[in-house]
């Protein structure tokens, strides 16, 4: 994988690294061995296992309880409204949690406590709503119109405390993979972190895959609830093995906590309206880049369960056994996806060059080009497919623009980030750690202009003057860039929402034979597809920063 040369002055070890705590400036020099960097990032293998659950068994399920393709859209808004109010809040109270098990790790336990519980109030929704209706629950009520209602209210609801409380352990897991290595093995913790998440996804994939309830019968009746049992075993397993092999020192409180709880949201809208030019590009990129990746992560399976009922019209639809099968359909497709991308993302890296001044034209800004219009064009297939084994194919080719996707954008933040950090080092007379209140007057990384060229001092008005005195340090950055990414779940949600209704409108009134077969779901995927494509066009205009790459 094409990685950053480490900055280093004289040799040695780097001489720049941010720290969000004065008092921890002395940190922990230490290296981490692999084993250590293992232990310390195996709770994202946990997390990713758990989101695949969700990811791949969420709609279907959903659907299996009677919601509309309109309501399953609402409910997946609980993943934007968790990522965007949680985890900055999460991270905001951590960071100055005084707890002498150390600032992560009682939120990682208190999230994955709930993780659990939410985990079991989707998989037993229908028990859940018999015990709590007085039913016997040993009786065959399913098709009782009460049960389903509130096994309805109870899924629901679980699924909103399922994406709070995992964007909890989620913030909280980053932000200690973040504080626990030296600065010089930052990006290697982040690598390892990408790892482990690529080995979630297989795994979940490949459980999901298999008949669970033949293989382990005694955990519950059906696949759903076999594989939360197992996601929560397995999720628990990895917190446990994180938490247990680290040490956080203990947060001591400075005067700088003081600040009132509104500070934040100040530095929040500043960061926005003043982003760096380089990654403002790279953020509107990725905001519709994400408009096509989430109808494809959403409603994937779904497509895929419809395709296979078009091609069995003789089965009945709503049956278990019919349900049983288009999901495991769709967790195949979904796993074929995961081990592609796992290929593509240890070939690609690889192919580009280290230089940019070579005349490779397989450059980090090309294969993001390129990626975004195999997407478009993957998306647009849909139109053609009439098999679940045309569907699988059609799943399985997307793992190629899903390892660019996890991959390119991340680099290229990265690589600003490091070359601003370069620069400082050679325009200031000497080296000192970052602190709280440099955040606002001497971190590093200073906003860029509104144009991509310099402007000299006396075409500055006083408004720029003001701009060039707000800079923002690494994290903020990187937490912009990740609102970025959650932006577009809102929106998707509530234009899927309108697609399903408008389509299911045509196809009740007889209009065209495609959209009679039931194909809502295709037309939001294509819609993402439309949404790389301006994705791709976007791309073409990034700042090649022209830094030199190492394999």
């Amino acid at each position: 994988m094409s990685e950053l040369r480490p900055l280093t002055l004289d040799n040695k070890k780097p001489a720049v690294y941010n720290s969000t705590n004065r008092d921890e400036i002395e940190y922990d020099d230490k290296t981490l061995s692999i084993g250590e960097m293992v232990r310390l990032t195996i709770c994202m293998a946990g997390l990713q296992f758990t989101w695949t659950v969700e990811l791949s068994y969420g709609s279907p399920y959903l659907k299996s309880l009677g919601l509309t393709p309109e309501l399953i859209a609402l409910v997946w808004l609980a993943g934007p409204l968790s990522g965007l109010l949680i985890q900055p809040l999460v991270g905001a109270i951590s960071d100055r949690s005084t707890s002498k098990f150390g600032r992560r790790r009682p939120y990682i336990i208190i999230g994955g406590f709930l993780v659990c519980l939410s985990m079991a109030g989707i998989a037993y929704s229908k028990e859940w709503a018999k015990v709590y209706l007085g039913m016997n629950n040993s009786k065959n009520d399913d098709d009782d119109e009460e049960i389903n209602k509130f096994a309805v209210y109870i899924a629901v609801f679980a699924f909103y405390c399922l994406d709070f409380s995992l964007n909890a352990v989620q913030a909280s897991c980053r932000a200690l993979i973040l504080d626990i290595p030296p600065f010089y093995q930052q990006e290697t913790g982040n690598a390892w972190a990408g790892r482990m998440m690529h080995i979630g996804n297989v795994i979940g994939y490949f459980t999901g895959f298999l008949n669970l309830t033949a293989v382990f019968p005694m955990l519950g009746n059906t696949q759903l609830k076999v594989l939360c049992i197992i996601a929560c075993i397995i999720f628990i397993l990895s917190l446990l093995i994180t938490c247990l092999s680290v040490k956080e020192k203990v947060y001591e409180a400075v005067e700088d906590d003081d600040k009132p709880w509104w500070h934040t949201f100040v530095y929040i809208y500043k960061a926005f309206r003043y982003l760096p030019v380089p990654i403002q590009r790279i953020c509107n990129v990725q905001f519709f880049a994400w408009m096509g990746w989430f109808p494809f992560l959403f409603f994937s399976t779904t497509w895929v369960a419809e395709i296979y009922a078009f091609a069995h019209p003789s089965e009945d639809p709503n049956g278990e056994d019919f349900i049983y099968k288009a999901t495991r359909v769709g967790s195949f497709a979904l796993l074929i996806f995961s081990f592609v991308s796992v290929a593509a993302g240890t070939i690609l890296p690889h192919l580009t060059p280290s230089s940019y001044l070579s005349q490779n034209p397989f450059t980090i800004y090309n294969i993001y080009t390129v990626s975004h219009i195999i997407f478009f064009i993957i998306m647009m297939t849909t139109f053609f497919v009439r098999t679940e084994y045309h569907a699988i194919a059609v799943i399985a080719s997307i793992g190629i623009p899903w390892a660019v996707a996890m991959w390119v954008p991340f680099a290229l933040v990265g690589e600003f980030v490091q070359k601003e950090d370069v620069e400082a080092i050679v325009e200031n007379t000497h080296v000192r750690p970052i602190e709280n209140h440099d955040i606002e007057h001497e971190s590093s990384l200073a906003p860029a202009s509104s144009s991509s060229s310099p402007l000299a001092p006396d075409e500055q008005n006083e408004e720029e003057v003001v701009v060039e005195e707000e800079e923002f340090d690494a994290g903020m950055i990187l937490g912009v860039h990740n609102m970025y990414i959650v932006f577009p779940q809102f929106v998707i949600s509530l234009i899927s929402a309108g697609i399903f209704k408008l389509v299911n409108r045509i196809s009740a009134n007889g209009g065209g034979v495609e959209i009679g077969r039931d194909d809502a779901v295709g037309w939001v995927l294509r819609f993402g597809g439309v949404m790389a494509l301006v994705a791709a066009v976007l791309s073409c205009y990034l700042i090649d920063l022209r830094v030199y790459r190492q394999a």
